[in-house]
């Protein structure tokens, strides 16, 4: 019996996915095989939010902690973040070159092309120049909700929910 089917994963939105980020108490939710990283909640997260210009993502706590999670669960093929999550989730993935990432208002200067998105307006992200584009349908133009509502996050092949497949043998984690 393989992981999908001892305990198949679901389709999530973006947002959703994001929205049980914040809800978490280390910021970070994992289902099938994706990790969405949540970003600045507290005043810790806002010093770590200085690190960012300074090529430190590594050493904030929610690096540290999205770590920790991508360590534990070898499944995980896509990180999903918002603001300070999305400079994780793209570090995350230059540190991991297999993970494909998403991110909604990253704090990055870049001008590479990727699956980013901001609002117009937004100035935490105004120097994303690659990112895809959009007017806020609300009066917070760093929000993630309107920009992450209709992205959904399908599970790759036989992945589930909680749970992984190594060399045959299915494991489960709860």
């Amino acid at each position: 019996m393989t992981s999908a089917q001892l305990d198949p994963a679901s389709a999530i939105n973006d947002r959703v996915g994001l929205d049980r980020a914040y809800q978490d108490e280390r910021k970070v939710f994992m289902t099938g095989d994706t990790l969405f990283v949540a970003g600045t909640s507290s005043i810790g997260d806002v010093l770590d939010d200085i690190a960012l210009p300074f090529n430190l993502t590594r050493g904030t706590q929610r690096y540290i902690d999205a770590e920790r999670v991508l360590a534990a669960n070898p499944k995980i093929r896509r990180v999903v973040g918002h603001s300070l999550g999305g400079a994780v989730s793209l570090e995350l993935q230059r540190a991991h070159p297999e993970l494909k990432s998403r991110t909604y208002g990253a704090p990055v200067m870049s001008m590479t092309p990727g699956e980013r998105y901001r609002s117009l307006g937004d100035p935490v992200s105004i120097l994303d120049f690659r990112a895809q584009k959009s007017l806020p349908n609300s009066p917070n133009p760093h929000s993630y909700q309107d920009l992450a509502e209709n992205v959904v996050n399908t599970p790759g092949a036989g992945v589930g929910a909680g749970s992984y497949d190594v060399a045959g043998i299915t494991h489960a984690y709860r």
